[in-house]
C-alpha cells in the first residue's frame, strides 16, 4: 500500500514537468511583399523529421513536440527557401514568417500546391491542387516577363495540351487535346465568341496577371462547348501596398510597345490597380499592327466579411490582315511533262516576307468590359458570390482572303495541271485576289453567377462543397457583304499581281453589307461539386450540372450602313443537357497525388434551317429539317483520364496525365452540290488521346527549368457514307500536332560574376500538322529557339529578346488549308524598365 501511494504522489509531482515539456509550435507564413498569406507552404522540422502545410490563412501548426530548440525549414514553388531556428521554449506566441520571391522560379508550369486563391479561380474549389482530381496548368507572371511574351498565343507555347494559332492576321484560335472552338474566360467570365465562329481578336497583356489552362472537358464547370478545356486569363488584383511597374520596348521592324502599371490602397477599405497598353508596329510581311488597352480594378473591403471587386476595360487594336502564300492545288508540270512542283507545294519564286493583301483591307477589334463580384463570408468555412458582368464587342473585318493562280484551257502559259483527262495550263508568275470578304460582328453579353461554397463534417467525412447558378444573355449580330460585284466593288476588284515585285494598288475598293444574322441566346444553368475527404490519403471529386440552352435566330436585311429591315420570322433552337465529372485522388505520401477522373460533355449546334442548303443525317441520307427548329443534334462525348502530381519542396514539380476523348454527332461542312448549295450533314465520330508531361525544376538557387511534353491523336473515327464526299475515316483531325515539346531555362549569374546579371534559353518543337480534313495539305514540322540576356540593378532592368534565334523558315497557319503563313524570321526586342 505505502508503494503505491509512494508511485502515485511520484507521478503527480512529475506530470506538471511532463506537460511543461510538451509544446506546440504555431504561426503563419506571409509573402513579404504583399503581407497575404500563402496557403501550401511546406514547413519540416530536420530534428523530428515531420512536416506540416500552411492552411488557407497562412497559418501552420505542430502540436505536441518537445520545449527544445529547432531547426525550421519553409519552402514554396516560386519563392526563396527560408531556414529558421526556432526555440519552442521562448516562443509561446504565434510566429510570422516572411519568404520573398525568387526572380530564378518559374511560376509557368503551375502544377504544385499552389495557393488555393489561385485554384479557385479555375476549379472554384478552394482546396490544393494536389487534392483535386483534374489537370491544370499556367503561364504565370515571372514567365510572361522572362520571355517578353505579349499575345495569348505567344504565352501558350510554354505549356502542353493546346495548340495556339493566328489566323487572318488578328484572330486567335487554339486546339485544345485535338478539339476547337474552345471556351476562353477573362476572370471567370465566358467570353462566347468564339463558340461562333472559332477565332477572335484578343488584346495584348499588359493587364495580364497569369493564363490558366483547365485540361480536358469542363461542362460541369462552366457549361456548354467545354471539351477540349478552358483558358482563363486573370487579370492583376488591387493591393494594399504600392506597386508599380513601366517599360518601353523597341525591336525589329519598328516595334515598340509601352506599358505601365500602379496599385496601392486608397484607404483602410479601398485598394486599386490600373493597367495601361500601347504597340505599334510595322509589322512582319508589313502587317501594321497596333493595340491600346486599359484596366481598371478596385477592391472595396466594406467589413471583415464583405468584398466588392470591381473591374473595367477596353481596348481599341488594329491588325493587318494577312492570306499567306498559296501552294499549288495540283501536282503542275512544265511544257515537256517534267513535274514541277507536287499538290501542297509552294513554288520557289515568293518571297516570305512579301504580303499579297490590298492596301485596303483592315481588321479592328473594339470592347469594353465591366464587373462586379460580391462576397459574403458567411462563417469560417463558408461564402456567397454574386459575379455580375457585361461586355460590348465590336469586331470589323475585310479582306483579300483567296488568292487564286491564273489558268486557262488554252496553251498560253508554260506549266499544266491536270483536271480530269484534260490539260489546265496555269501561270505561276502572277496571283489574282478572287474572293474580298466583308464583315462585321457585334455581340454584348450579359452574365450572372451565384456561387456558395462550404466546407462541412457529414458521416465522419470531410465535405468540400460547392453549387450555384449560371445565367448568361446574348445578342449577336453578324452583318455580311459577301455578293461579290455587290456589296464588294471598284476598279481593285480581282486584282492581278505579280509574284515578285508586286504593285499592291490595283484601284480603289468599297465596301457595304446586305445582310445580318440576328442571335438572342439565353443560357441558364445550375451546378455542384463536392470533394469529399474519405481519409488523410483519398479524396472524392462529385460534380453535376443541368443547362438549358435557348436560341433565337433572326435573318434581315440592310438597307445602308447598318440600319436593319425586313427580319425574318424568328427561329429557336432548345436544349437541355445534364453533364457530371467523378473523380478521385489518392496520395500515397505526402509529396506524390494520383488520380482518375470521368467526365461528359456537350455542345449545342447553332445551325437553323435554310431552305439553299442541304443536310444529311447520321447515315449520310438527305433530310429536310422543321422550318424553325433544331437541324442537328447537340455534339456530346466523354473523357477518361488518369495522372499524377508530385511536387519534391521547391526543387521538383511534375505533372502528367493520360486521357481518352471521345465526342459524337460532329458536324461537317461537305462543300457544294452541282446546284450551288452548301452541304451540312452531322456524319461522324471523333476521338482523341495522347499524354502531357510538364515539370518544374530547380537544381540550384539561381537555375530554374521548365518543359513539357505532349503527345495526341486526334482522328475521325466514323464518317457515314454520303453522296458528296469521300469518307474521311481514320484521317487526322486538323491543326494539330501530334508532338509538342517546349522548353525554358533561366540563369542568374553568380554575385561573385556579375551581378544582376540573368541569361534566358528556350526551344518550341511542333509536329507535322495537317491543315485540312481530307489530309491532303499539311505544314512541316520545326523546331525554334529563343534567348534573352537581362540585367537588373535595384528596381531597374534591360532586357535584349532574340526570337527564333537561328531563323528557321517554318509556317505557323493557313487560310484556306492551302495558303500557308509564313512565321517570323529572326527578331530582336530591347526593353528597359522598372518595377517599385
Amino acid at each position: 500500500m505505502l508503494k503505491r501511494v509512494s508511485l502515485l504522489l511520484i507521478t503527480l509531482l512529475c506530470l506538471p514537468a511532463v506537460i511543461w515539456a510538451q509544446q506546440s509550435l504555431k504561426g503563419f507564413v506571409l509573402d513579404k511583399d504583399s503581407g497575404k498569406p500563402i496557403e501550401g507552404a511546406n514547413l519540416y522540422l530536420k530534428e523530428l523529421k515531420q512536416g506540416t502545410s500552411s492552411l488557407k490563412d497562412g497559418s501552420f501548426h505542430f502540436p505536441n513536440i518537445k520545449a527544445e530548440e529547432y531547426l525550421l525549414s519553409v519552402s514554396f514553388v516560386g519563392y526563396e527557401d527560408c531556414k529558421l531556428l526556432i526555440d519552442t521554449r521562448k516562443a509561446s506566441n504565434a510566429i510570422k514568417i516572411e519568404i520573398k520571391r525568387n526572380v530564378t522560379i518559374l511560376d509557368g508550369v503551375n502544377i504544385s500546391a499552389q495557393a488555393v486563391r489561385e485554384t479557385e479561380q479555375v476549379v472554384k474549389l478552394a482546396a490544393p491542387l494536389k487534392d483535386i482530381p483534374l489537370t491544370t496548368s499556367s503561364v504565370g507572371q515571372d514567365l510572361i516577363k522572362q520571355t517578353g511574351v505579349n499575345s495569348i498565343h505567344e504565352a501558350l507555347k510554354y505549356t502542353t495540351g493546346v495548340k495556339p494559332l493566328v489566323n487572318y492576321g488578328g484572330f486567335q484560335t487554339f486546339t485544345m487535346r485535338g478539339f476547337g472552338a474552345p471556351v476562353i474566360m477573362l476572370d471567370g467570365v465566358r467570353d462566347e465568341r468564339m463558340n461562333f465562329s472559332n477565332s477572335a481578336p484578343f488584346t495584348s497583356l499588359a493587364a495580364v496577371e497569369r493564363i490558366e489552362f483547365l485540361k480536358g472537358p469542363a461542362s460541369v464547370l462552366y457549361g456548354h462547348t467545354a471539351v477540349g478545356g478552358i483558358l482563363n486569363v486573370v487579370r492583376k488584383q488591387p493591393t494594399k501596398d504600392f506597386h508599380a511597374n513601366f517599360s518601353a520596348s523597341y525591336g525589329s521592324w519598328n516595334t515598340t510597345r509601352v506599358e505601365l502599371g500602379a496599385g496601392n490602397k486608397i484607404s483602410d477599405k479601398l485598394s486599386y490597380r490600373f493597367d495601361a497598353g500601347f504597340s505599334n508596329t510595322d509589322g512582319w510581311r508589313d502587317a501594321e499592327d497596333k493595340t491600346l488597352n486599359g484596366y481598371l480594378a478596385l477592391n472595396y473591403e466594406m467589413s471583415e466579411n464583405d468584398l466588392f471587386e470591381f473591374r473595367i476595360a477596353g481596348n481599341n487594336d488594329t491588325y493587318g490582315t494577312e492570306t499567306g502564300l498559296p501552294s499549288v492545288k495540283y501536282d503542275v508540270f512544265d511544257t515537256n511533262d517534267n513535274l514541277l512542283y507536287k499538290q501542297g507545294e509552294l513554288p520557289t519564286t515568293f518571297d516570305r516576307s512579301q504580303r499579297y493583301n490590298d492596301p485596303a483591307d483592315f481588321l479592328d477589334h473594339e470592347n469594353w468590359n465591366t464587373s462586379i463580384k460580391y462576397t459574403r463570408k458567411l462563417s469560417e468555412n463558408s461564402k456567397l458570390q454574386v459575379h455580375t458582368a457585361y461586355s460590348d464587342d465590336l469586331i470589323d473585318y475585310f479582306s483579300t482572303e483567296e488568292l487564286s493562280y491564273l489558268t486557262s484551257d488554252n496553251a498560253i502559259y508554260d506549266s499544266y495541271y491536270m483536271k480530269g483527262d484534260a490539260k489546265k495550263y496555269i501561270c505561276l508568275d502572277s496571283l489574282q485576289r478572287t474572293f474580298p470578304l466583308r464583315f462585321s460582328h457585334e455581340t454584348k453579353t450579359f452574365q450572372n453567377t451565384i456561387d456558395f461554397s462550404t466546407k462541412f463534417d457529414l458521416a465522419g467525412l470531410e465535405h468540400n462543397f460547392n453549387a450555384g447558378y449560371f445565367y448568361m444573355y446574348i445578342d449577336r449580330k453578324s452583318y455580311s457583304g459577301y455578293s461579290v460585284g455587290t456589296d464588294v466593288t471598284g476598279e481593285g476588284l480581282f486584282a492581278k499581281i505579280a509574284v515578285v515585285n508586286p504593285v499592291l494598288y490595283q484601284g480603289d475598293l468599297e465596301t457595304k453589307f446586305s445582310k445580318v444574322k440576328i442571335y438572342n441566346e439565353n443560357v441558364h444553368g445550375l451546378f455542384f461539386q463536392d470533394l469529399v475527404s474519405v481519409s488523410s490519403k483519398v479524396k472524392v471529386l462529385l460534380g453535376a450540372r443541368y443547362d438549358r440552352f435557348d436560341m433565337g435566330n433572326q435573318s434581315a436585311k440592310v438597307m445602308s450602313g447598318r440600319n436593319i429591315s425586313d427580319k425574318t420570322g424568328q427561329k429557336s433552337i432548345i436544349n437541355h443537357s445534364l453533364t457530371y465529372r467523378l473523380g478521385t485522388v489518392y496520395q500515397p505520401s505526402e509529396n506524390l497525388s494520383l488520380y482518375a477522373s470521368y467526365a461528359n460533355f456537350f455542345k449545342p449546334k447553332r445551325t437553323v434551317f435554310n431552305e439553299n442548303y442541304i443536310y444529311l443525317d447520321k447515315d449520310g441520307k438527305e433530310f429536310t429539317p422543321t422550318n424553325g427548329k433544331e437541324v442537328f443534334e447537340p455534339e456530346d462525348g466523354y473523357q477518361l483520364e488518369a495522372g499524377f502530381k508530385y511536387q519534391s519542396n521547391a526543387k521538383l514539380h511534375i505533372n502528367g496525365s493520360v486521357y481518352y476523348i471521345k465526342k459524337n454527332n460532329i458536324v461537317e461542312y461537305l462543300g457544294k452540290s452541282d446546284e450551288d448549295k452548301r452541304i451540312y450533314g452531322q456524319v461522324g465520330v471523333i476521338d482523341s488521346k495522347g499524354f502531357d508531361l510538364e515539370l518544374n525544376y530547380k537544381p540550384f538557387d539561381n537555375l530554374s527549368f521548365i518543359g513539357g511534353y505532349g503527345f495526341n491523336i486526334a482522328k475521325y473515327r466514323k464518317f457515314s457514307d454520303n453522296a458528296y464526299q469521300n469518307s474521311k475515316e481514320g484521317n487526322y483531325i486538323r491543326n494539330n500536332p501530334k508532338n509538342h515539346v517546349f522548353a525554358w531555362a533561366y540563369y542568374n549569374l553568380p554575385e561573385n560574376m556579375i551581378k544582376g546579371l540573368s541569361l534566358g534559353f528556350g526551344m518550341d518543337y511542333n509536329d507535322k500538322m495537317y491543315v485540312n480534313s481530307s489530309n491532303s495539305y499539311s505544314l512541316p514540322r520545326y523546331f525554334l529557339f529563343d534567348a534573352s540576356i537581362d540585367y537588373r540593378k535595384k528596381n531597374f532592368y534591360g532586357k535584349l529578346k532574340a526570337n527564333n534565334l537561328f531563323d528557321q523558315n517554318y509556317y505557323s497557319s493557313t487560310v484556306y488549308s492551302n495558303q500557308y503563313i509564313p512565321g517570323m524570321e529572326r527578331n530582336f526586342t530591347l526593353t528597359v524598365g522598372m518595377d517599385i
